[in-house]
C-alpha cells in the first residue's frame, strides 16, 4: 500500500465563473484517493488555486481529471486577468508531505505532463526541478519566451 502523501496546488485560469470552478472541484473530489482541501478563487487575477492531497498515483489522477474538466470549460482566447498565464491549467506544483520526496513529485509532474499531452492533446511546459533544460528552470523565463519558444 502506498502511504505517501503529496499535495497538489494547480492554478486554473478562471476565477469568476463558479460553475467552472465547481466542475473542476468536483473532478478532484470524485477522484478516489484525493481529498480537496481548499478552493481559492480570485476575481481580479481571474484564476483559482485548488489544493488537494493524495498518494503518488491518486494525486496525478486528480490533477489529470481537473485538467480534463478545465479543457472543455475554459476558453483562453477570451481570458483576461491581472496574472500572467499559459493555459487553462496554468501551473500544477506537486509538494511532498509524507513518505514522499521531491524526486517523487518530479515523477508525478512528468507522468501528468505525458498524459495531458497524449490523452488531452495539450502542450505542457515542465519547469523548476521537473525541467531538464537549464533555461527552463524558472517560470518567468518560460513566460518570457511564450508558448512558441523551444
Amino acid at each position: 500500500m502506498d502511504d505517501s502523501l503529496i499535495e497538489c496546488v494547480p492554478n486554473f485560469s478562471e476565477g469568476k465563473d463558479m460553475a467552472v470552478i465547481d466542475a473542476i472541484s468536483e473532478a478532484i473530489r470524485n477522484t478516489p484517493g484525493c481529498s480537496l482541501l481548499d478552493v481559492d478563487p480570485g476575481a481580479s487575477t481571474n484564476r483559482t488555486v485548488f489544493t488537494f492531497v493524495g498518494n503518488k498515483t491518486t494525486v496525478v489522477e486528480g490533477a489529470f481529471n481537473a485538467a480534463k474538466a478545465a479543457k472543455g470549460l475554459i476558453d483562453m482566447s477570451k481570458h483576461t486577468g491581472a496574472h500572467p498565464r499559459f493555459g487553462a491549467m496554468d501551473v500544477c506544483p506537486f509538494i511532498p508531505v509524507r513518505n514522499a520526496t521531491m524526486d517523487d513529485c518530479v515523477a508525478c509532474s512528468k507522468v501528468l505532463g505525458e498524459r495531458m499531452g497524449a490523452e488531452l492533446g495539450l502542450p505542457v511546459f515542465l519547469y523548476e526541478n521537473s525541467s531538464d533544460r537549464d533555461y527552463r528552470k524558472k517560470l518567468p523565463q518560460i513566460r518570457q519566451e511564450g508558448m512558441g519558444g523551444e
